[in-house]
C-alpha cells in the first residue's frame, strides 16, 4: 500500500500536481460530507467540543507543525464519534459519580469533553494514562489527574472504584494487546470499557515505519503494530476477558452514494482508513481463564 501511494504521489507531481494538496482537498470534502449525512447531529456536537477546547495542535506528541484546517476536521469528526459513544456507555453505568481511566490519553482532551458535556448529570473523576512525559505535563497543566507508565503495566490497585476504561486509537500500538485485555480484566473491579480503533475491513501486521523502510527514531506514539479488522479484534478480546456488547463505525465517507461510496472507500484505503471503529465491552472470563498459560 505504501508503494502504491508513492506512485500516485509521483504521478501528480509529473503532471503538476500538488499531491498533498489534492488529498487534502478530496478528504476534507469527504468528511465533510459525511458529517453532513450522517444519523447523528455530529454538526452541533462537533461546535460543542470546539468550544470546551478550542485548541487541538497539541492533541499528539508532535506539536503543531504539520497542523492545518483538514487535520482539525478530520479530529473533530473522530472526536464527535468517540464522544457519541462515551454518552451511550455512560447510560449502561449505574451511577451519577463516576471515575474513568483513559488509557492512552495524550492530552486530556476526551476526559474534558466527558466532563463538560455531562456536568449536568454526572460528577466524573477522571485518571489518564500514558507513557509519554509530554503527554503527562500537558494533562496535568490543565488541572487533571495522570499517571507515568505503560498501557500494560497499569498499576490498579487504587483506593477509588473504577466505572469505566477508555481507549482511544491506542491498542494498534500495542505489542501485545492481549496481556493488556487480560489484566484489565483481572486486576481490576471495573466491568466496562469502550474503545475505538482504526476499521479495517481485512487483518495485517502495522509496521509502518518498517514495511516503507523509514529509518527515523520513532516512537510507539508513531508506529502501529497490529491493525485487525473487528472480528479478529472481538475474537481476541474474547480470549483476553472481554466481550463485545455494542459496535459501531464511523465511515470517513458517506456510504450510500453508490459508484461515488465505491472510490472514495477505494481513497480512504489507499491514503489513510476507510474509518474507525468503537466498541463498548463488558467483562467476560469464560476463556480467559480456560486459557492457562498466560504470562502473568
Amino acid at each position: 500500500m505504501g508503494m502504491l501511494k508513492t506512485i500516485i504521489k509521483y504521478f501528480f507531481v509529473t503532471v503538476g500536481i500538488n499531491p498533498e494538496r489534492l488529498i487534502r482537498v478530496i478528504s476534507k470534502w469527504s468528511i465533510k460530507s459525511t458529517i453532513n449525512n450522517c444519523a447523528e447531529d455530529y454538526n452541533e456536537l462537533i461546535e460543542k467540543l470546539r468550544n470546551i477546547e478550542p485548541d487541538l495542535s497539541e492533541q499528539y506528541s508532535r506539536g503543531k507543525e504539520k497542523y492545518n484546517d483538514y487535520l482539525e476536521l478530520k479530529r473533530r469528526a473522530l472526536h464527535a464519534f468517540q464522544c457519541s459513544l462515551m454518552l451511550k456507555v455512560l447510560g449502561k453505568l449505574d451511577a451519577m459519580k463516576l471515575t474513568v481511566v483513559d488509557i492512552g490519553d495524550s492530552a486530556g482532551t476526551h476526559m474534558r469533553y466527558l466532563q463538560e458535556l455531562t456536568k449536568s448529570k454526572y460528577e466524573i473523576n477522571t485518571i489518564s494514562v500514558n507513557l509519554d512525559s509530554r503527554a503527562i505535563e500537558k494533562i496535568k497543566a490543565k488541572g487533571q489527574k495522570a499517571i507515568l507508565c505503560r498501557a500494560e503495566d497499569l498499576n490498579l490497585n487504587m483506593e477509588q472504584r473504577i466505572d469505566l476504561f477508555t481507549s482511544f486509537e491506542m491498542v494498534e500500538h500495542l505489542h501485545n494487546p492481549a496481556i493488556f485485555f487480560h489484566r484489565l480484566a483481572n486486576k481490576s473491579d471495573c466491568n466496562t470499557m469502550l474503545i475505538t480503533l482504526p476499521y479495517l475491513r481485512y487483518s495485517r501486521v502495522g509496521l509502518h515505519h518498517v514495511r516503507n523502510r523509514v529509518e527515523n527514531i520513532t516512537f510507539a506514539e508513531d508506529e502501529h503494530i497490529f491493525e485487525l479488522n473487528p472480528e479478529d479484534w472481538t475474537l481476541l478480546m474474547l480470549h483476553s476477558g472481554w466481550k463485545v456488547v455494542h459496535s459501531e463505525i464511523y465511515y470517513q465517507y458517506p456510504t450510500k452514494w453508490f459508484f461515488v461510496t465505491w472510490l472514495l472507500r477505494k481513497y480512504w484505503q489507499i491514503t489513510d482508513y476507510e474509518g474507525f471503529w468503537g466498541a463498548i465491552l463488558e467483562k467476560e472470563k469464560t476463556y480467559d481463564e480456560l486459557y492457562q498459560d498466560w504470562e502473568d
